[in-house]
């Protein structure tokens, strides 16, 4: 059975608006077999506030997101604990399997 590990979290991009409220930020997780950090693919994960994501919509209409995790306050040490949590779930008995689990709440950079 693969075992997925968190090897790092790397802010990519930041869009701040006015108030501290109003944000949204790319983050690559690191993420590979639990033990090999060479095994480490890249999954991309956005945090938006909920008033970014309430302008995004009123603007487009509609929105639709994988990898879109929404909180008040930005804090990566939650995002981190967030994703440990998911992970705890998605192992699998191959790597290929494992990431596609992965894949479900953020982005695959070998999806396709």
């Amino acid at each position: 059975m693969i075992i997925p590990e968190l090897f790092c979290l790397t802010i990519m991009d930041e869009d701040w608006g006015e108030e501290i409220d109003d944000f949204w930020i790319e983050i690559e997780a690191d993420i590979g077999i639990k033990g090999d950090s060479d095994s480490a693919e890249v999954f991309t994960v956005y945090v938006t506030s909920p008033r970014r994501l309430r302008d995004m919509v009123e603007k487009s209409g509609l929105e639709i997101a994988r990898g879109l995790f929404i909180m008040r306050d930005f804090n990566i040490k939650s995002v981190e604990e967030c994703l440990k949590k998911i992970l705890a779930h998605c192992s699998r008995k191959t790597w290929n399997e494992t990431a596609l689990a992965i894949s479900r709440y953020a982005i695959w950079e070998y999806e396709n």
